[in-house]
């Protein structure tokens, strides 16, 4: 076996001083955690901060691990959050894919018909316009309105107060009038009835796992558009860009507990006061605390029902977290030439065609899955053309229910392990038959993580991958509020995806700074930054 690879995460430290006191407490060091953090530090002076990671390096689930010699990485695509690492000072060397933003075949039956999506709005726009001449209109209409929705999006604010609400009709009409549309209700809305066209365009839905007639049109639009203005990946190993940016919160004075997990959150007359962690006696104190956690862990389990307002406890019982998934990860041997293959994009996505969102969801829902030959979604990834190190594939499979797995891992391993090489052998003959011939015969390293292994890992009671399902019914005002039922603890929980943890940042620290930071909007504003403190060194 050869030897591990020094991954960056792994040159991280604990600088925990064992304070008993800190101005702000946050919990979980992952994208949302560090973002949090790092937007506190840039806009506070002298302020105490800690972050406890119950890992033993940062990055949730955006990292990367090392397997008898490769590594392979949870995260496929670095979208356009420039502005904000910019803001932040994170310095990381990065590859942008100017060409196209995916590969996507679907298939019907016997035949495969394929798409080369472009990076970029107007770029992809033509693209639709020349494929589908008949729809050039309709598509036009389309995107303009998308992009205009998109922009209202920018007037809102997050945490809205009253004179906030009274102007939103006003300043983003579009948004209103969108609330409560499904993503396919937006499809309807300008005429888009041509199957082969839906089936592009609900692609980004389907990142997800949810279908397009529950998702919400303006998280499906927000999605589409964050991800392929200017879309990216890290030059080295996706671990770097957390490990960056904890490096940096704590050489600016910060602190980070790693290899620790809170398991209570001490509250005292209905206000956060601090936590205790797993294994000590002691309470560290916390005049604020965020929680960047699953909901369902954070609020019923480190807090408890015995702290909350029953209509809470509703509202968490009622909420449906997102799916999770199967991951494939292969150590390929050096007899492939993978440049030759065409797969050098952010997404290789092959799937059946129309209805097939709506299959796997329902079968989500029900507490399994509903894949089989004839339906089918998955994802291909092969950042090895990117890092150059040996050649390794992700192929990332959702959505897939917890329940059967946990209950496997638990009390029959042996089903366990049959199950996750099962569903790995199907997965692996679709990469085969539609991306890379022969590829079993090249596979030297294979690692399978399943709901199970995501729910061990994160902590999340459902093996959630995306924070809440971006269902049209959770959307906006109905999704759970960022300040919660208990004074001083926060849960900022605004969107998944690198995009949407480092607004959740944004978003938190401007609700703890009364608006002084971001002024309140729901979106980052680099025109609006002033950092009202000099600590932006080194």
């Amino acid at each position: 076996m050869s030897n591990p690879i020094k991954l960056k995460r792994d040159e991280l430290s604990s600088n925990y001083s064992g304070s008993e006191h800190y101005d702000l407490v946050i919990i979980g060091s992952g994208i949302s955690g560090l973002s949090s953090g790092l937007m506190w530090q840039k806009n506070t002076e002298n302020k105490k901060t800690l972050i406890i990671e119950k890992n033993p390096y940062p990055g949730g689930y955006s990292t990367a691990y090392e397997r008898q010699g490769y590594v392979f990485e949870t995260t496929q695509l670095f979208p356009d959050i420039i502005n904000m690492i910019d803001y932040l000072g994170v310095e990381i060397n990065l590859k942008q894919f100017k060409g196209n933003f995916m590969r996507r075949l679907v298939v019907e039956n016997n035949d495969v018909a394929e798409y080369k999506i472009p990076a970029g709005p107007e770029n992809f726009t033509n693209y639709l316009c020349e494929t589908f001449a008949e729809d050039e209109a309709k598509i036009r209409r389309l995107m303009d309105y998308s992009l205009d929705m998109f922009k209202q999006v920018r007037k809102l604010k997050a945490n809205s107060r009253l004179k906030d609400k009274l102007l939103i009709p006003f300043q983003a009409p579009k948004v209103v009038a969108n609330l409560n549309r499904t993503y396919s209700g937006l499809l309807d809305k300008f005429g888009i009835t041509n199957p082969k066209l839906r089936e592009v365009m609900e692609t980004f839905t389907s990142f997800s796992g949810v279908p397009s007639d529950r998702a919400s049109a303006i998280m499906a639009t927000g999605a589409m558009l964050s991800s392929m203005t200017r879309c990216f990946r890290p030059y080295g190993f996706f671990d770097e860009f957390p490990a960056k940016m904890a490096q940096l919160f704590q050489a600016r004075g910060g602190e980070i507990c790693f290899d620790s997990a809170v398991e209570k959150i001490e509250v005292q007359d209905g206000t956060a006061v601090g936590v205790r962690l797993k294994g000590t006696e002691g309470v560290i104190r916390a005049d604020k605390i965020i929680t960047t956690v699953d909901p369902m862990l954070a609020m019923r389990h480190l807090v408890g029902d015995e702290y909350l307002p029953k209509k809470y406890i509703t509202r968490l019982e009622n909420t449906i977290m997102s799916v999770s998934s199967i991951n494939v990860a292969l150590g390929l041997d050096e007899n492939i030439d993978m440049s030759l293959l065409d797969l050098d994009y952010p997404y290789n996505v092959v799937s059946t065609g129309l209805g097939t969102a709506e299959k796997l969801f329902d079968g989500f829902m029900a507490g399994d899955n509903a894949f089989t030959e004839s339906c089918f979604h998955m994802a291909v990834i092969c950042p090895s053309l990117t890092t150059g190190g040996k050649n390794t594939v992700t192929l990332r499979c959702t959505p897939f229910a917890l329940h059967k797995w946990e209950e496997w891992r638990n009390s029959d391993k042996a089903k366990y392990k049959e199950e996750k090489e099962r569903w790995a052998d199907f997965f692996i003959g679709l990469a085969e038959k539609y991306f890379i011939p022969g590829l079993s015969k090249h596979i030297l390293v294979k690692d399978i993580s399943t709901p199970a292994t995501y729910a061990r890992y994160s902590g999340s009671p459902s093996a959630s991958l995306y924070d809440m399902a971006s269902l049209v019914t959770q959307f906006g005002p109905k999704r759970l509020p960022m300040e919660t039922p208990i004074r001083n603890l926060l849960q900022p929980k605004f969107s998944h995806g690198l995009y949407g943890t480092m607004m959740n940042g944004v978003q938190v620290v401007d609700l703890l700074l009364n608006r002084k930071f971001n002024n309140g909007n729901s979106l980052f504003d680099p025109n609006n930054q002033s950092p009202i403190t000099n600590n932006q060194s080194p």
